[in-house]
């Protein structure tokens, strides 16, 4: 999905999360005045993410955004119930066209507990990130590392600050290509030089990005993460010819997920998120009806229904979602309907995409032991 974008769209989305903090805020400031602290911090860290960015180029993207947390703020490592996380990504665009559009992602992160820091946690991990389109097979591998710290504000409010630092590989192969100069006047003859000069088809370079995330949760259940994540800080050349300069621009990242109880069988999550790179924007929002089939221990079992919703400066897809959890793992299953211009050409068929989450929990130890009497 690659639109056009209005000037203006940076400032309407900061004017937009500015107006959800600033409700979020006035609502955690009644329950605690230390929350103030937090919305300064987050004040300031979209200030600093106001530079300009006017280059055309665009990251990999998930309709389960929130699956992927790694790829949408490096602030969400650590930011989950359980102590160890594993999550797999397989998306699958456009092949009906033909040019399809694959895409892969693999992370990792945990938490870790330290004596240094009483009153929050670390947070490690990595992701892995492969991407192929077209006939050229342009491709995008990425290895990156995040690290995050989670400060605890309040017995019910979190703050984390992340950052993450990766290598990308760019590259692309001619085998399938054809070139004006391999026609000879009456015909298309493969055999022909096609006299272009190819000596790069691969680039390599270094990239960084940081993030911050709010979290906030009560104990009915409620809980709520906002945040922002800001990716290729170094601003990295990824052209193949020396004769130009393709900087890859900022991407900014706003979202809210959240899961509130509306039932004791039952939970509503909600997503949204706000994206932009370079003339690109993505906005993309939706819900899913969680119902809770055990809540025996060692036998829990639930399954979702839902739906997300992806905009930018039109329609562009109806995104229905099914997942299934059991014990430490969980499945979601979305297809992309497309509902855009381009639906002439993909005749409503946008793509599949699936996500699978395995969690560990560890068992804390005792802080001291006290023998039992043997009856």
């Amino acid at each position: 999905m690659r639109i056009e974008r209005r000037e203006s769209t940076i400032s309407e989305f900061l004017n937009a999360v500015n107006f959800i903090l600033t409700s979020l805020f006035l609502t955690l400031e009644k329950q605690n005045p230390d929350i103030l602290k937090t919305r300064l911090l987050l004040g300031i860290f979209l200030l600093l993410s106001l530079p300009g960015f006017r280059l055309e180029a665009q990251d990999i993207h998930f309709s389960q955004f929130y699956n992927s947390p790694l790829n949408l703020n490096p602030a969400l490592a650590g930011v989950f119930p359980e102590d160890t996380r594993f999550i797999g990504n397989y998306r699958r665009q456009w092949a009906s066209v033909p040019v399809p559009y694959l895409t892969f992602s693999g992370s990792y992160d945990t938490k870790i507990f330290n004596k240094i820091a009483p009153n929050g946690f670390f947070a490690v991990g990595g992701v892995f990130n492969y991407d192929r389109q077209g006939l050229a097979e342009l491709s995008l591998t990425q290895l990156s590392l995040s690290a995050s710290y989670t400060h605890r504000l309040s017995e019910y409010n979190f703050l984390t600050v992340g950052f993450q630092l990766g290598s990308f590989s760019r590259a692309f192969k001619i085998d399938d290509l054809t070139f004006e100069n391999q026609f000879n006047g009456d015909i298309f003859d493969p055999g022909l030089d096609p006299r272009e000069d190819f000596a790069n088809t691969n680039r390599t370079f270094l990239d960084m990005g940081t993030g911050i995330n709010f979290h906030t949760q009560n104990d009915a259940g409620l809980s709520i993460n906002i945040g922002t994540g800001l990716f290729h800080l170094t601003r990295p050349s990824q052209n193949f010819f020396n004769q130009t300069d393709a900087r890859l621009p900022f991407r900014i990242t706003g979202h809210i997920t959240g899961i509130a109880p509306v039932h004791p069988k039952m939970d509503l999550r909600f997503r949204l998120l706000s994206q932009f790179q370079g003339p690109y924007q993505e906005y993309l929002g939706g819900a899913a009806l969680v119902y809770k089939i055990s809540d025996i221990r060692g036998s829990q079992m639930a399954v979702n229904f839902g739906t997300n919703y992806r905009y930018a400066e039109e329609s562009d897809a109806i995104i229905p979602t099914i997942g299934v959890r059991y014990l430490m793992w969980y499945a979601e299953l979305s297809y992309d309907i497309n509902v855009s211009q381009f639906t002439e050409a993909t005749r409503g068929a946008g793509g599949p995409e699936i996500a699978v989450i395995y969690t560990i929990t560890k068992v804390k130890p005792p802080k001291a032991f006290k023998a039992c009497p043997i009856f």
